[in-house]
């Protein structure tokens, strides 16, 4: 596969790349200025989590104003406390074993440490009205959801060591806490997931009968096509068949991929809708705000790397454009721009990002 050091791409030299070096005094979000507002700390911070810097889609759509008060009550426990405000996410799981979308990297990127420098902000800000700041904890789920699509465990192992080793290099460790799914369910004493297990299947496949074909269930194919084990294919095929799968199907040669994505579909839903049946997090952080990166009802769905950047970091590869800002993008659309120049951490062979040129000369 290619993104090698053996790539067209020239490499660009790591003792000549200044962008890591993190300058925590310049960690500033650009959020509107809540210390006027009124209101006591704990509105005051619930204004600032959901505000459109930080807030993933609209307040209608997380039906904010039914979800307010626990909101509220959360943070003011916490505030009570003098303790940090706690968060949850469940995210990272893996890099989706995917060439048109990550090249040949199974580890993260400087995409993953857009996200934590992206939290480390949120984290300065919450201090500045509230000196304690946030309490975030990571949940990795990749663990729980890794078969499905056909990743090792190993391979989430190692995802998961290096990802606590950017937290640690962005010295963030003393309030970016990590953990696993699976480790998490048991210390909740969800273990038992048989009989629910068994319930839950025939809702599903009633789901997929009448979902079929419908733009949810497109979008859930196309989602599950993306993350699916796909590096035997070259990467130009794999997009191909990413573009081709907006139509909610695949070309007919492809009928044995074709099954393999709707089998994955079905494994994927059931796993999901069991972890929101039995979600350990309440259990484990009573007086937690659960976040997530996806628009739901009754959560607070956040902006991982950026307000307007949906594209979640471990779907793609770290990006610095020209004028310095960090990003995620797909590595089809950066492996094609002659702009892109990859940069390689000493002892790696995969590019821990691209860096986009002045110039194409």
């Amino acid at each position: 596969m290619g993104g090698g050091k053996n790539s067209a791409m020239q490499p660009i030299a790591a003792h000549s790349f200044p962008a890591l070096c993190l300058d925590k005094t310049a960690l500033l979000l650009p959020l509107p200025q809540l210390a006027s507002c009124g209101g006591g700390i704990a509105e005051r911070l619930l204004g600032l989590l959901t505000s459109s810097a930080v807030r993933k889609g609209s307040l209608e759509k997380m039906q904010f104003q039914r979800c307010r008060t626990d909101m509220l009550f959360a943070i003011n426990r916490r505030v009570r406390a003098d303790k940090p405000v706690q968060l949850t996410l469940m995210a990272f799981p893996f890099k989706v074993p995917n060439p048109a979308k990550v090249g040949p990297r199974r580890v993260p990127d400087l995409a993953e440490l857009a996200a934590l420098v992206q939290l480390y902000k949120l984290h300065l800000k919450t201090k500045s009205i509230y000196p304690p700041g946030l309490e975030i904890h990571i949940i990795h789920d990749g663990s729980y959801i890794a078969n499905v699509f056909g990743v090792t465990p190993g391979e989430v192992c190692v995802y998961e060591s290096y990802f606590s080793r950017l937290v640690g290099a962005l010295g963030a460790k003393h309030f970016i806490h990590i953990h696993d799914i699976q480790a998490l369910s048991h210390a909740a004493g969800f273990t038992s997931l048989g009989q629910r297990a068994a319930r839950l299947r025939s809702s599903i496949r009633s789901w997929q009968c009448k979902a079929q074909e419908s733009e949810g269930w497109i979008e859930h194919f196309c989602k599950t096509l993306g993350m699916i084990n796909l590096r035997n294919l070259p990467a130009r095929e794999v997009s191909y068949l990413m573009d081709h799968a907006a139509s909610g199907r695949l070309p007919a040669e492809y009928c044995d991929l074709e099954r393999q994505v709707r089998i994955a579909m079905l494994r994927y839903y059931l796993r999901d809708s069991l972890l929101h049946t039995l979600d350990p997090r309440p259990a484990c952080f009573p007086d937690a705000i659960h976040v997530t990166t996806q628009c739901r009802p009754f959560r607070l769905a956040i902006w991982l790397v950026g307000r307007g950047r949906s594209l979640l970091p471990w779907h793609g590869v770290g990006v610095i454009d020209r004028a310095g800002k960090w990003g995620v993008a797909l590595a089809r659309d950066v492996l094609s721009n002659p702009s892109y120049r990859p940069f390689f951490l000493d002892g790696e062979d995969t590019p821990f990002c691209y860096c986009e040129s002045i110039s194409n000369s």
